[in-house]
């Protein structure tokens, strides 16, 4: 009770001295504040006086080395985590195309650029595929995608499950036309067939005879009506592209092209007689992937002729290659409605098929392939094509310090020659080794080459080997 009475005394007192206008007492004496207000540091003894110029520059440095130390951590660790991402890419666009031949039992490549930074993976996807299975007879449609109109022929037992045979000297399949069968970019055809057309034997001359000794004569050009050199249709686009067989069990094929400037051109390779001999099934196919042509018999590339295709350049033969194939509307014919070119024989397991969309990487400026420009080609198996490859590659992709990274566009400015640093990674090793005089070439060796510029140049740089044995196995090591 006593207590009470002097709180309330003691509030009538503050009331009145406030109201008396008394100085020297405020309520923050008696514990208590006004609303919004804001106590400030006295200038005295007992009060802060803040922080002085050089506290705040030294803690400034402080967060500024910290910055610094935290800024070249993250960027090593952005470099470090980007090399292993880059080589992750380029063994992905690898592996994607070795698992397209198998999947698709047909060649595939990858392209490694090293002047443009770029990686790229190009394959083949079916198209049509007809396997003669229907056992009916007249205009009906076989299975394929498509479908396909039979007119004359026979079914037999083919190379698998049913074949057709136009052994009777008349009869075709028509394929149609439809908007997949339209492929410019590339083609791979595939077929087995037999045939019974005798081997050709060609009388020997006189001279011969007498010395036992055989003269090589000029072989019959393409469609020149002699009977050795008659072709009969495998299949055909007209106008577009065309596989056929001689008489004398020579494969050709033609491709109607585009070469520079828009201009068209008929390509087409010939091969050696008999690469298709006759009585028994053959694995024959024709491949263009926009670079070159390739004719194969029994999985084997057939070296051939150039019956066409060339063109006189500065006094020599120089073959040119269309980059692309004519578009049209025409059907794909299997054998021919011509009776005197259709096919004199057995034909089974018939494929169509075109090059997919190009799969492509391009790595950071800051990291570099080394070497030579690569074409890196698979088999239908899946396995280094040994037509172009006899050991395994190696790809060697590093990370250029600061230093290497400023030299690199100054060398680049430095005028170029065909032999020069800067020139021969536009091309691949044997392209370079063309452009020396034939008289000069060096005895070198790619790999060496490259192991050699690895150690002299780039021996502290990181760097990731991207290795693809002769089996097609890609490893990152």
């Amino acid at each position: 009770m006593g207590t009470n009475t002097a709180k309330a005394k003691a509030t009538t007192s503050i009331i009145g001295n406030k109201d008396k206008g008394m100085k020297g007492i405020s309520l923050e004496t008696y514990g208590m504040r006004e609303a919004g207000h804001i106590p400030v540091r006295g200038s005295g003894q007992g009060g802060s006086e803040g922080f002085t110029l050089i506290e705040l520059l030294v803690v400034l440095a402080i967060i500024s080395l910290m910055a610094g130390l935290s800024a070249s951590a993250f960027l090593e660790a952005r470099r470090n985590y980007g090399l292993a991402a880059s080589a992750g890419e380029i063994q992905s666009i690898i592996r994607r195309a070795r698992n397209q031949s198998i999947s698709n039992g047909t060649s595939s490549f990858v392209v490694v650029e090293p002047k443009d930074r770029l990686v790229w993976a190009q394959s083949f996807e079916t198209m049509g595929e007809w396997s003669f299975e229907e056992d009916g007879a007249g205009q009906e449609a076989l299975p394929g995608f498509g479908g396909l109109r039979k007119v004359g022929g026979e079914y037999i037992d083919g190379r698998l499950g049913k074949g057709i045979s136009f052994r009777g000297g008349s009869g075709y399949g028509d394929c149609g036309h439809q908007a997949s069968f339209d492929l410019r970019a590339g083609i791979v055809i595939e077929a087995w067939v037999r045939h019974y057309k005798k081997p050709y034997v060609r009388p020997a001359f006189k001279s011969e005879a007498a010395s036992g000794r055989r003269r090589l004569g000029k072989r019959p050009a393409a469609g020149s009506g002699q009977p050795s050199a008659r072709l009969h249709t495998i299949m055909e686009k007209k106008d577009s592209w065309f596989l056929g067989m001689t008489d004398r069990g020579a494969l050709e094929g033609v491709i109607f092209g585009i070469v520079d400037k828009g201009e068209q051109l008929e390509y087409a390779l010939r091969t050696n007689d008999e690469v298709v001999p006759p009585g028994r099934w053959v694995f024959i196919s024709m491949r263009f992937d926009g670079k070159s042509l390739v004719l194969s018999a029994d999985g084997v590339d057939r070296l051939a002729e150039y019956p066409s295709g060339l063109k006189k350049i500065g006094g020599r033969s120089v073959v040119r290659i269309p980059t692309e194939l004519v578009s049209n509307e025409n059907p794909v014919m299997i054998s021919s409605k011509d009776k005197e070119t259709s096919f004199p024989g057995d034909i089974d397991e018939v494929r169509l098929r075109g090059r997919s969309e190009k799969v492509s990487y391009s790595h950071p400026p800051f990291e570099k392939l080394l070497g030579w420009k690569k074409e890196i080609h698979f088999d239908r198996y899946g396995h280094l094509d040994p037509v172009f490859h006899d050991k395994k590659v190696r790809i060697v992709l590093l990370e250029l310090s600061d230093d290497q990274y400023a030299m690199k566009d100054a060398a680049a400015e430095k005028k170029k020659s065909s032999r020069s640093q800067t020139d021969r990674f536009e091309l691949t090793f044997q392209e370079w080794l063309d452009t020396w005089p034939a008289d000069d070439v060096p005895d070198l060796v790619e790999e060496e080459e490259e192991r050699d510029i690895e150690e002299r140049v780039y021996s502290q740089s990181r760097k990731k080997i991207i290795e693809i044995d002769t089996l097609g196995v890609v490893n990152v090591q």
